[in-house]
């Protein structure tokens, strides 16, 4: 075999590999323990798709656990941690620390830790109370960090990811931990989540990304194999 076909072979492989995964079948919706295991500690709750978050046009793409102490941040399911970072929030200016759980293809949790320090001080002391790191096995209840409490907004930013777009963290939590997500709502008068609808496979980042790529290499392929026969 010439090896101009042995690479358009190998392309149509990886091609089809790639729109497999873009259209794969669903995986059940996790059932989801809620985040913190002081729930009483829990002040209030800002909502899920909150319009005009930050700015304009952008909606909240988790629910906010206000805290009004320290309090002990557990692994929501079963995974595998994917990374453990931190960054800039773009609008308070303070240090976010994040914890991303790998459920599996479809489904990701995040764990946004939000103190609220604007010292280095408090900043490396929040980083020191992280108690997992990037390629570690959680289960369920698990320890995955202390949530340090700041004045100001110290908070959890839970964040539920499906095929690489955001839903609501109280759509696909468990019984027990949508009963907690309603008992805070009811004593704070918050709300837990504005109306939305739960995104179509077709509308997704994932399904879009892979079927894109996966067709390009797979057009590719053609062109070289209608070259090579020149």
């Amino acid at each position: 075999m010439r090896r101009p076909t042995i690479i358009a072979a190998v392309l149509m492989v990886v091609g089809v590999l790639l729109v497999g995964t873009g259209v794969a079948p669903d995986t059940s919706r996790p059932s989801l323990a809620f985040p913190v295991l002081e729930t009483d500690s829990v002040e209030r709750l800002a909502p899920y798709h909150a319009p005009d978050w930050g700015e304009e046009g952008v909606y909240h793409n988790g629910i906010d656990l206000v805290v009004a102490e320290n309090v002990t941040i557990v692994a929501p399911c079963d995974g595998v941690v994917a990374s453990v970072s931190e960054h800039e929030n773009p609008y308070a200016g303070n240090t976010l620390f994040e914890v991303s759980i790998t459920v599996d293809m479809l489904w990701q949790v995040k764990l946004v830790l939000e103190p609220g320090f604007a010292d280095q001080v408090g900043n490396a002391a929040q980083r020191a109370a992280i108690d997992v790191q990037a390629g570690e096995a959680v289960s369920t209840g698990d320890r995955v960090a202390l949530l340090l409490y700041c004045e100001g907004y110290p908070h959890l930013h839970y964040m539920v990811l499906y095929r690489m777009t955001d839903v609501s963290p109280y759509d696909v939590s468990s019984p027990e931990a949508r009963a907690v997500f309603e008992t805070i709502a009811e004593r704070s008068n918050s709300t837990i989540q504005y109306p939305c609808d739960f995104p179509a496979v077709t509308d997704t980042p994932m399904f879009r990304v892979y079927v894109a790529a996966g067709c390009s290499l797979f057009i590719g392929a053609i062109i070289i194999l209608c070259r090579s026969r020149r």
